[in-house]
């Protein structure tokens, strides 16, 4: 009995313990119930009693304080209930605290609407159902001191947060209740139309507008991606463009963390670009794995961007130009630094750089190194595709260029290390330090061989081997071959400012066509003051030693040039320079200061002025034999033959002068040629911008072993047979000279009249020391008499 009832008594304490929760459940959820309708009912009650519109001053107040914007709510302000809140606001604009009401707003809309989820609001959730803002109206204007009138209000809404009591953290953290809990943002969708953006920048002359501006977004939510869409016309001058951009991207906005991303960016557009050409439309790609911004940490990345255009030129015609640019990288604001992890610059199969490198110092004194490489490729083409492309000598010039350099620097200087650089057949490696703030090149190469003839401007001498023949000079003279070209205002200016060291060591040189080997150059200057310190090299089987100076500060341009040859072989540098192997043979050692002046579309030749001497040794005149000529003659005048076989050339011992040159006339009155059985000295000028030459020469016959097929008597041996070489120097040496008939005719008389006026005295002398003499010392005594004889001896002296 006992036991049962104390299973009666726990089975009635079980069933009050199920009545007891389950009206505890009840009451909660009655609670609950009567806690929502009465939300329900507060929210009728407010959007049916309540006018919105009786809050525009209190939003024109909380606007202005804090962002210091004048806001004007034009039109009416409405809500909606259930199953979403929403308010809608139409054509409200905000004015900056200086502007007058005759001016267009800062910002303005037709209208706006925000739509809030009513049943999250009860978890304690934000969840925006949707957003829609049309007509937007944005004016930016930088005045022309540079300050922007968007800096006033960014200053405002930085103070008014600085004002705020500070967060001890951003990011996430744990909380005890639902009210501490962070709200979530969670927005249905975005939509932004019919926007337009305008900015006027006076200090560079700048005018830019993005019409037609849409955005569209859904499913907007902290931490999560979701889509984007974005896109705009583009209208503005300096420089002038018009078109579209477009973009679309996974996007993600971690408010809590302030991280920012755009992951599967892809972004188009096409642009007409004055600038770039009037008829084309250019139009280019961005494609990015991730586009990231931690503003909180200030680091700011890009992952695997390419970016591909085709941009059309007016050198170009009707073929594109493909650019392209890969790159990755990140930079800290924090750390102030950057790095570029990646970098590919590509124009189709005409190029392809690629490089890396990492920056510090940003905000201060920045700093950068890295590598660069650069595949050889046709830079000739791609040169010219952009219409950079200089004149060169050699159409071919310039289609095979590579190199690899390590790269560092700052803000005025650019430094390639460990350089190797590949040009056409050329292979140069060293060191090149480049200015970025001003003119610069230090440069210290050495390399096997390069042809710089294939890389400088045509010479008038391919010019007159071409269809146009080059025209003739101001004073009428003919154009001089390889006479150089005057310097344009662009390079004189260069010149002027370059801050210029260079090292330079090569196997071999062509320059001018000159071959040279085992050269050595260095040259340094600035401020238009410049020297050659040192020129050595190798020159056929000689050397040439050399230094010089060149002065562009003045109004006009002056240069100084010593050089000196030694052992030079003449017949291959005359072929070389001249293209003529028919002139000169011989050994020649030549010494020469040298000056010019250059001034308005005069050359240098126009105003050479120096002095130099040379001799010749062991070599030959070709084409022309003088001692046959000479013998020749020798033998008719004396009434014989001759059998003698002459050779072609004239040989001789030794052939030297020293020269005045005076504005491009080499003047010369010392020339003295030694030949086997003949002695010729000469004077006269050659003029080497006219390229003539006119020469006065006298050669004595001498009697000699070598002359044996040419006698010559003793009287003859005395008198100088006269030659006249004139002409140009383009003709052969055979047309230069001939003898001169003239000259000879009034030697002979002279010769003939000293002749007789000897033979006379010595005939008085005899009779005056005979009975002449005897009968003039009876006549006047001994001492008049030898008085009276000296004097009539003086008339014959």
């Amino acid at each position: 009995m006992m036991s049962g009832s104390v299973d009666a008594i726990i089975g009635r304490e079980i069933s009050w313990g199920e009545y007891s929760m389950k009206a505890l459940f009840r009451i909660v959820l009655a609670a609950i119930g009567v806690l929502g309708l009465l939300a329900v009912a507060v929210v009728i009650y407010a959007t049916t009693f309540l006018d919105p519109n009786d809050l525009k001053p209190r939003l024109a107040d909380a606007v202005r304080e804090r962002t210091g914007l004048e806001l004007s709510l034009n039109g009416p302000l409405s809500w909606t209930f259930y199953p979403r809140i929403g308010v809608t606001v139409e054509d409200a604009s905000a004015r900056l605290p200086d502007q007058s009401n005759d001016e267009a707003p800062f910002a303005a809309f037709r209208q706006a609407e925000a739509r809030l989820r009513f049943a999250p609001l009860l978890s304690g959730n934000i969840e925006v159902d949707g957003f829609t803002l049309d007509g937007l109206r944005l004016n930016l204007e930088r005045d022309a001191q540079g300050h922007g009138n968007w800096e006033t209000l960014v200053e405002t809404v930085a103070r008014q947060g600085n004002d705020q009591p500070a967060s001890p953290s951003r990011r996430p953290q744990s909380v005890a209740s639902a009210g501490d809990r962070p709200l979530a943002m969670d927005i249905a969708s975005v939509q932004v139309s019919d926007g337009q953006v305008h900015f006027e920048d006076h200090q560079n002359d700048r005018n830019m507008t993005l019409s037609s501006l849409a955005l569209q977004a859904s499913n907007v939510t902290s931490g999560g991606a979701f889509p984007l869409e974005l896109s705009f016309a583009v209208k503005g001058s300096q420089p002038e463009m018009n078109g579209t951009i477009s973009l679309k991207s996974q996007a993600s906005l971690d408010l809590n963390s302030a991280v920012y991303s755009l992951d599967n960016l892809a972004l188009k557009g096409a642009m007409h670009l004055s600038a770039l050409d009037d008829t084309h439309e250019q139009s280019f790609g961005l494609k990015a794995a991730r586009l990231a911004a931690d503003f909180d940490q200030q680091r700011y990345s890009v992952d695997s961007a390419v970016l591909d255009g085709t941009f059309y030129l007016p050198s170009l015609g009707e073929h594109a130009l493909p650019l392209g640019v890969e790159a990755s990288g990140e930079v800290s604001l924090a750390e102030d630094q950057a790095s570029l992890t990646s970098f590919a610059l590509t124009s189709g199969q005409l190029l392809r750089l690629t490089g890396s490198g990492k920056a510090s110092q940003l905000s201060n004194d920045l700093h950068w190194q890295g590598q660069i490489d650069m595949a050889p490729a046709d830079l000739r083409s791609w040169l010219e595709r952009l219409g950079k492309l200089p004149a060169t000598a050699d159409a071919q010039a310039l289609q095979r260029v590579g190199l690899s350099s390590r790269v560092e620097g700052d803000q005025r200087l650019a430094k390639f290390t460990d350089l190797a650089v590949d040009i056409d057949d050329t292979a140069l490696k060293g060191s090149v330090s480049v200015g970025l703030g001003s003119p610069l090149l230090h440069a210290s190469l050495e390399g096997d061989s390069l042809d710089l003839d294939r890389y400088l401007p045509p010479s008038a001498a391919s010019a007159a081997s071409s269809d146009q023949a080059p025209q003739p000079r101001a004073d009428g003279a003919p154009p001089a071959a390889n006479a150089g070209a005057s310097l344009n205002e662009s390079t004189l200016a260069l010149a002027r400012s370059l801050d210029l060291d260079l090292n330079l060591t090569l196997e071999t040189l062509k320059a001018r066509k000159f071959q040279l080997e085992n050269v050595v150059l260095k040259a340094q200057g600035r401020e238009g003051h410049y020297r050659l310190s040192r020129l050595n090299a190798d020159l056929y089987d000689g050397a040439l030693k050399a230094n010089g100076a060149m002065n562009v500060a003045a109004s006009s341009a002056s240069l100084s040039f010593e050089p000196q040859l030694t052992g030079v072989a003449l017949q291959p540098l005359l072929k070389d320079a001249l293209g003529r192997d028919d002139l000169f043979r011989g050994t020649l050692n030549a010494r020469a200061a040298l000056s010019s002046t250059l001034e308005g579309n005069d050359t240098w030749l126009d105003h050479l002025d120096g002095k130099a001497s040379f001799t010749i040794s062991d070599g030959a005149m070709m084409g022309i034999n003088l001692p046959g000529q000479l013998c020749t003659t020798a033998a008719m005048l004396q009434g014989n033959n001759t059998s003698h076989e002459w050779g072609s050339d004239t040989e001789f011992d030794r052939f030297a002068a020293s020269v005045d040159i005076v504005d491009g006339v080499i003047q010369n009155d010392d020339l003295n040629v030694a030949l086997p059985g003949v002695d010729i000295t000469g004077n006269g000028q050659v003029d080497l911008k006219a390229q003539d030459l006119d020469m006065a020469l006298a050669a004595r016959l001498v009697n000699t072993a070598d002359t044996q097929g040419c006698p010559v008597s003793s009287t003859l041996s005395h008198i100088p047979l006269p030659l006249h070489c004139s002409g140009s120097l383009s003709d052969a040496p055979a047309q230069w000279c001939r003898f001169d008939a003239d000259a000879f005719s009034a030697i002979l008389q002279k010769t003939a009249t000293n002749e007789g006026k000897e033979k006379l005295r010595e005939h008085v002398d005899r009779q005056l020391e005979g009975k002449l003499g005897q009968r003039i010392e009876e006549k006047l005594g001994e001492a008049s008499g030898s008085n009276l004889k000296d004097a009539i001896k003086g008339l014959f002296q």
